[in-house]
């Protein structure tokens, strides 16, 4: 297997840290959306990353998609449980992450890809409000060392994916003193190999 997209995206890299969890063997090609647009094409017309490019040479894309076919191969060690209460509570949180990852990706676009003359403030205040609300629903959900299930599930992996990008790419919004109990979840699963080996390029 083949996972395109650089861990910059946070959709990469929840893909990229559950290929490691689950100990299934592939090659990594950080392209990215700009540079590499026309390659990235070929594997999804939409031009998004990530994409799994299988053994037969077909692609899946779009992270939700490529973890549900990662799912069916891990079996019983599915990172969202089957079925039942805990599964519906991991896929809620699990779309709280994603959707809190989906705004501070909107927000670096306004301010990365736009000339500062075009950045529309109001929409910018707007998305980081968002980001902010998202972070502090993840930390008040969590009550015990994990989001559910008292174990490792896709929330927490899609939860620190998005946490990181925002304390990186905006850390006035998740600063020392925001979201302790997220911070350290992510200082706590950085110890394994699946998310330094994973970290935002």
């Amino acid at each position: 297997m083949r996972l395109i997209g650089t861990y910059a995206s946070p959709f990469v890299r929840r893909v990229g840290v559950t290929l490691h969890l689950y100990g299934i063997p592939f090659d990594h090609a950080p392209l990215q959306t700009g540079p590499d647009r026309d390659s990235i094409t070929a594997l999804n017309p939409l031009g998004r990353i990530p994409a799994l490019v299988l053994d037969d040479g077909s692609a899946i894309f779009d992270s939700g998609a490529i973890l549900d076919f990662l799912d069916e191969q891990a079996g019983d060690r599915a990172l969202t449980p089957r079925i039942g209460p805990d599964r519906r509570r991991v896929l809620a949180l699990t779309a709280l992450a994603h959707g809190t990852a989906e705004k501070y990706v909107a927000a670096w676009y306004e301010t990365a890809m736009r000339p500062e003359t075009h950045v529309w403030q109001p929409w910018l205040d707007r998305l980081e409000a968002q980001i902010v609300q998202g972070l502090a629903a993840l930390d008040a959900a969590l009550t015990g060392d994990y989001l559910a299930c008292n174990r490792l599930t896709q929330a927490d992996i899609t939860a620190i994916c998005a946490y990181d990008g925002v304390a990186i790419d905006k850390p006035h919004l998740a600063g020392p003193a925001g979201f302790p109990k997220l911070r350290a979840l992510r200082d706590r699963l950085w110890r394994h190999d699946a998310f330094r080996l994973t970290a935002p390029e």
